[in-house]
């Protein structure tokens, strides 16, 4: 019985050291507060303080270049359909892994070809 007990606790620790912890410090993050919402590369956490970014990372409100928000977040996935005429989810974004799914929604800066963040959409269950 003991050799039972200790396979299943190899198995169990084995899962979980497998699995790697969640880590935003670095990471290029959608940073929303009680400001515009922000992109760029996340600073470390600090005693569940707001979240900052590493200075030098666009700012709240930055408006970028459509290819640079594929460069930072990767492609987008498949999604429920936005509803509208063609393309009028052009400037909304979807990312997903898993059960986590991530709708950005994006409007057009004052120079047309540079989009800014003004929604975030988070789900995280499975459905």
């Amino acid at each position: 019985m003991n050799i039972k007990i200790l396979a299943l606790g190899g198995l169990c620790f084995g899962a979980v050291a497998c699995q790697a912890p969640a880590r935003l410090a670095g990471r290029w993050v959608l940073l929303s507060g009680n400001a515009p919402v922000a992109v760029g590369q996340a600073d470390a956490p600090e005693a569940g303080g707001p979240l900052r970014l590493v200075p030098g990372s666009p700012a709240a409100g930055a408006c970028l270049a459509a290819e640079e928000y594929v460069q930072m977040f990767g492609p987008v996935c498949a999604h429920d359909p936005e509803g509208g005429p063609p393309g009028s989810d052009g400037d909304v974004r979807w990312y997903c892994h898993g059960h986590l799914a991530v709708r950005v929604r994006l409007e057009r800066c004052p120079n047309a070809s540079r989009l800014r963040v003004v929604e975030l959409a988070v789900a995280t269950a499975a459905q």
